[in-house]
């Protein structure tokens, strides 16, 4: 009963730090903040913070691992853990309709005004779906006329810069529209690097 009580209150001063967090890069930016900004806004001392985090990136990691479990365990496609969504749904489009549906927090982990540590987390969190996503259409052993880490990184990449761009723009387009310009822009090189019409 009171190991309950106690798991209660981390995840109370957790859940501070990170609304604290979010609050201050969606106002000055995240290399702007500094950890007596975060305990400020949070109303916590800084001996609390330092039990639970090492600095400010390690509570944004965090933010972005929950962004993550988010994601994995939203509706289909995305409730299948560390899998590639099935063959008939992107990741790319997954990806717009959750970062839709929790704006605030992608704007605020992903956005321009977010920490260079996720996007680093989140260009490998979605590299790796790539990968499983790409070997499920075409097998490993196939040769291509582009290396198969190129063609990634390129996917990743621009997926990364239009999120970012949508984000920052308070979503101007649903995301289906977005997933569509997406695929326009980049499939037509994706589709000659694997020799497809």
């Amino acid at each position: 009963m009171k190991q309950k009580k106690i798991d209660r209150r981390i995840q109370r001063t957790q859940n501070l730090l990170h609304q604290a967090l979010v609050g201050l890069i969606e106002e000055k930016g995240y290399a702007a903040i500094t950890v007596q900004d975060i305990l400020d806004r949070a109303n916590l001392g800084r001996s609390t913070f330092y039990k639970h985090y090492r600095d400010k990136d390690d509570l944004l990691v965090s933010g972005f691992e929950h962004l993550q479990n988010l994601f994995e365990t939203s509706e289909p496609p995305a409730r299948r853990s560390r899998e590639a969504p099935p063959p008939n749904v992107s990741p790319s489009l997954a990806f717009f309709r959750h970062a839709g549906e929790h704006h605030k927090l992608y704007k605020a982990m992903v956005g321009k005004r977010g920490g260079e540590v996720v996007q680093k987390y989140l260009y490998q969190y979605i590299s790796d779906l790539m990968k499983k996503h790409l070997n499920q259409q075409i097998p490993g052993s196939t040769k291509l006329a582009v290396p198969r880490e190129v063609m990634v990184h390129y996917f990743v990449s621009s997926f990364l810069a239009l999120l970012t761009w949508w984000l920052d723009h308070d979503l101007p387009y649903p995301a289906d529209q977005m997933d569509a310009t997406f695929n326009a822009l980049t499939l037509p090189g994706i589709k000659k690097a694997l020799g497809t019409k």
